[in-house]
């Protein structure tokens, strides 16, 4: 008895009372184990883990039917798409009939759109599952929305009807019965549920099957859809899974010195959850521990208060999918807002906390989930308006001046959520990089995003006031030049490079363009000299420290931030030039490089002399 004790005090302590890793080294161990706990704390074991686990440690209890009902709806669901519908016959088999009712209505609309085919698809599933899973929501779901469902997959006439009345059935499945009531499969795929349906109805539900064949030849279409989608938002109202209209109001503004205290109940949630009831943990179960959310979670000490939690995540998570018209049945989709809430609300409880984890514990004791969400979108907006004042400041000055490879950075940064692109090794061997988007996840990302703000401040003040250069002067130089060819191709670098080649051709500041003579003579001055004759060059550093002070002697009001992007701007352009040029002996192949603008050839230099 007091090893059973121990082991559902671990359980509730949010810990597995054994080795994750015997669920598959070990699984009659844990086999054990579960079918010696209570049906609830058999859940909550299955609440620990993910995905197949959770699967494969239902199939060791004695009692998985028992223990899959006692999931909430939202979690089976969850397991369900982590699987994949295919594989997880063995839960599907096994769940309620209200579980199996939230599947349909999360399934088979798509905002106020019904999805035919999608409900046959899981009438399918369902049949391959458990027939009588089918059979048991047809006894009890809502009269309206089983017409309506029968209503896209079949036609019905009544042996009475005039055969000229049956009109559009040419060539489809035909089944009766009972002689009475002629049914055809619109979907020919529906043919074998239906069928098999059809006939445990009319055997022993007579009452029920006649009412659903009335239904579907009398009832008006539109009108049954509107009315099984009242239905429908009736029952996901109360799953927190709200209007569009109501959804919106997720996105308001809330600075973090105005966080509120006040948490709700679990009384408030999933139409009045009593303590007993479980709570779906996918989305905390994804919370990385390093984070400061993670940090505060750790430090939880209300488990009662992490119950509820799970509730508000869950909740807030609908709520910004159908507020960002995201499909509620997609798992990317699903995943991608689960990363974005659990990012707004870690970056909320950061700024509200100060950093502070005692504070940071003490905030999720206390303070609503959307409040911390909304306080973290709030920052996130002002970075994303700070972004679109540059740019309206400054116009499409900013698209020249900025680097190329920044500009898409600045782009994610004015979309209408601002993402942040983090590069990934997309071929080892190779060694290419990728740049993935994400939406924002921490305080530092933020940082991150503002550092570079900073960066494109002080490109737009370096390009007017050290390189002299406006909207306009950019347009007159793109015309003089015929490299780059594209215009898009002309941006800082170039620019900078093209500069730094006139200051140590001509000892000045200026982004003219050059002939390719006068660029091939700087090829052969602003590397320095190799041992070996197949030796990458490296740009001379005494000519590049010359250029950097007759830069700092301009205009501008220096500060020591502008300082380390200079240099930053400068290792940035170095390393450009050597990679492009480091390695090439004149004559060069200018079209084929994009280091500086350059002259079009003169009528000598493009006809070589005989």
């Amino acid at each position: 008895m007091e090893d059973k004790n121990n082991i559902i005090s671990e359980l509730r302590a949010g810990r597995l009372p054994f080795p994750l890793a015997w669920l598959k080294d070990h699984p009659r161990k844990v086999e054990a184990i579960l079918n010696g706990l209570p049906v609830i704390d058999q859940a909550r074991c299955v609440l620990q883990v993910r995905g197949q686990q959770q699967q494969d440690m239902l199939l060791l209890s004695s009692q998985a039917t028992a223990v899959v009902r006692a999931l909430p709806a939202e979690e089976v669901y969850q397991m369900v798409k982590e699987i994949g519908e295919e594989s997880a016959l063995p839960v599907l088999s096994i769940i309620s009939t209200s579980q199996l009712q939230y599947i349909f209505d999360v399934e088979w609309w798509q905002g106020h759109k019904f999805l035919p085919k999608s409900a046959m698809n899981w009438l399918e599933l369902m049949d391959h599952a458990n027939d009588q899973q089918i059979l048991a929501w047809f006894g009890t779901e809502d009269f309206d929305q089983k017409v309506m469902v029968l209503q896209s997959l079949i036609k019905v006439f009544k042996n009475e009807d005039s055969p000229d009345e049956h009109e559009g059935v040419e060539g489809l499945p035909h089944f009766t019965p009972d002689g009475v009531h002629d049914i055809f499969f619109k979907v020919p795929e529906a043919q074998p549920v239906l069928t098999k349906v059809f006939k445990v109805l009319f055997s022993e539900y007579q009452k029920l099957f006649f009412a659903l064949m009335e239904g579907v030849v009398s009832y008006l279409v539109t009108p049954t859809v509107e009315i099984s989608y009242r239905w429908l938002l009736s029952r996901t109202e109360e799953k927190g899974i709200p209007s569009f209209e109501e959804a919106q109001g997720v996105y308001s503004l809330l600075d973090p010195e105005d966080l509120k205290l006040g948490i709700p109940g679990l009384n408030d949630f999933s139409g009045g959850a009593s303590s007993q009831a479980l709570a779906p943990s996918y989305l905390l179960a994804d919370v990385d521990p390093t984070t400061f959310l993670g940090q505060c979670l750790a430090m939880l000490k209300n488990p009662g208060r992490f119950e509820t939690l799970c509730w508000e995540i869950v909740y807030l998570a609908n709520k910004v999918m159908v507020a960002d018209l995201r499909n509620l049945s997609n798992l990317e989709h699903r995943r991608e807002i689960m990363r974005k809430v659990l990012g707004y609300i870690n970056i909320g409880l950061e700024l509200g906390a100060d950093g502070d984890i005692a504070k940071g514990e003490n905030m999720l004791s206390q303070t609503y989930m959307q409040s911390l969400f909304q306080a973290g979108y709030s920052a996130v907006m002002r970075l994303k308006w700070e972004a679109e004042t540059i740019i309206r400041e400054n116009g499409l000055f900013v698209e020249r001046v900025v680097p190329l490879g920044h500009r898409d950075h600045l782009a994610a940064l004015v979309a209408r959520f601002p993402q942040m692109g983090v590069l990934s090794l997309a071929d080892e061997e190779a060694a290419e990089t990728n740049v993935n988007w994400r939406d924002l996840q921490a305080l530092q990302d933020m940082v991150i995003l503002e550092n570079f703000l900073l960066q494109v401040k002080f490109y737009v003040r370096f390009a007017r006031q050290c390189l002299g250069l406006s909207e306009r002067a950019i347009e007159s130089l793109v015309a003089q030049a015929a490299h780059p060819k594209n215009p898009e191709d002309i941006d800082l670098t170039v620019l900078l490079l093209t500069a730094f080649a006139q200051y140590a051709l001509f000892k000045k500041v200026s982004c003219e363009p050059l002939t390719e003579e006068a660029a091939e003579s700087f090829m052969k001055i602003v590397f320095m000299a190799a041992i070996h004759a197949d030796e990458p060059k490296v740009v001379q550093p005494d000519l590049l420290q010359a250029f950097r002070d007759t830069l700092l002697q301009s205009s501008l009001a220096w500060t020591s931030q502008d300082h380390e992007h200079l240099d930053q701007l400068l290792r940035e352009g170095t390393h450009h030039l050597e990679s492009q040029l480091g390695a090439v002996r004149p004559p060069v192949e200018w079209q084929f490089t994009r280091v500086f603008l350059l002259k079009p050839l003169t009528g000598d230099q493009a006809t070589p002399p005989a």
